[in-house]
């Protein structure tokens, strides 16, 4: 984790404070997390461009993007569409990285989310695990949060 970033704990408190207000979701750093390189996931990065230009990406299991979009919507996991999906996982990852230039003190616009697809999503997941930090929810829900200077 880079130095210049907020710290694991940090990190999970400020998509604590999204998750926990949205739908009562709240996520801890998960430090033995090991990579199932099979599972299928959804990667969303959002840029947030200036004089010290950030990204960052969320990402989650099927699994973990299901249960945060039937929190969200208020419904059963099983009548989300792929849409309603990537919406949950954007609009997450909209209000962690405001948290996060608040914490870092930036003054600078947040670009738009945008959802990661073939054929860089599997080398842009590998690199979110290998530099990012695995969240988890008591409700065992698994978030991954990758903050850079630069890009993903």
């Amino acid at each position: 984790m880079n130095p210049h970033f907020p710290d694991p704990n940090t990190l999970a408190t400020l998509v604590t404070n999204v998750t926990n207000t949205m739908c009562g979701i709240s996520f801890e750093p998960d430090h033995d997390y090991q990579h199932d390189a099979d599972a299928p996931w959804r990667l969303a990065t959002l840029a947030i461009p200036g004089q010290r230009s950030i990204v960052v990406a969320l990402c989650s299991s099927l699994a973990g993007c299901q249960a945060l979009g039937a929190a969200l919507f208020s419904c059963p996991a099983d009548t989300l569409d792929q849409s309603m999906l990537d919406d949950s996982l954007c609009e997450l990852l909209n209000m962690a990285a405001g948290q996060i230039k608040s914490a870092l003190g930036l003054d600078q616009a947040l670009g738009l989310p945008k959802i990661v697809e073939e054929p860089d999503l599997n080398k842009k997941v590998e690199r979110a695990v290998r530099e990012g930090v695995m969240l988890r929810s008591p409700q065992n829900h698994g978030l991954l949060i990758w903050v850079s200077e630069g890009g993903l």
